[in-house]
């Protein structure tokens, strides 16, 4: 993997030695920087530290699953397939997630009377089960698409 030496980059490229194993190492990089962006700042908690944990956490086990579900470095369009079902699940995830969190906290602050200050145990727990429905929904349409490949 390449983090500096742009020019080797395109010569192996150029070349075709990279292989979906290095795409993958690629992605996850990235992933993980844009996982980052949530970085905790001087009003944070613990369950924010835990929440970019857990959030790092699953996209790294996530994606390398579907990479292993996608016949691993022998796969085929690993990237293509990724990233596609991974937008239109997260389109689907999010729009149905909207609702519901609107619903819920609102709900939490008629029952409590006040807004939560900080992030709390409870928003712990409902980012992690989205997260979690997320990635298990990506996980069964990655096999879905892998177990049609296998047939024709």
């Amino acid at each position: 993997m390449y983090f500096w030496n742009i020019w080797a980059l395109k010569s192996d490229l150029r070349a075709n030695l990279l292989t979906p194993r290095c795409d993958l190492k690629y992605l996850i990089a990235i992933l993980i920087l844009m996982s980052l962006r949530n970085t905790p700042t001087e009003t944070s908690n613990s369950y924010d530290y835990l929440s970019l944990l857990f959030d790092v956490l699953m996209v790294v086990v996530g994606t390398w699953y579907c990479f292993k579900i996608n016949d691993g470095n022998n796969g085929k369009d690993f990237l293509r397939r990724y990233l596609s079902i991974c937008w239109v699940v997260g389109v689907r995830v999010l729009v149905c997630t909207v609702p519901i969190s609107i619903s819920v906290y609102s709900l939490v602050y008629i029952a409590r009377g006040e807004a939560f200050e900080g992030t709390t145990l409870f928003d712990l727990l409902f980012t992690l089960l989205f997260s979690g429905v997320y990635y298990w929904r990506v996980i069964v349409q990655m096999k879905d698409v892998q177990n049609l490949g296998m047939r024709e």
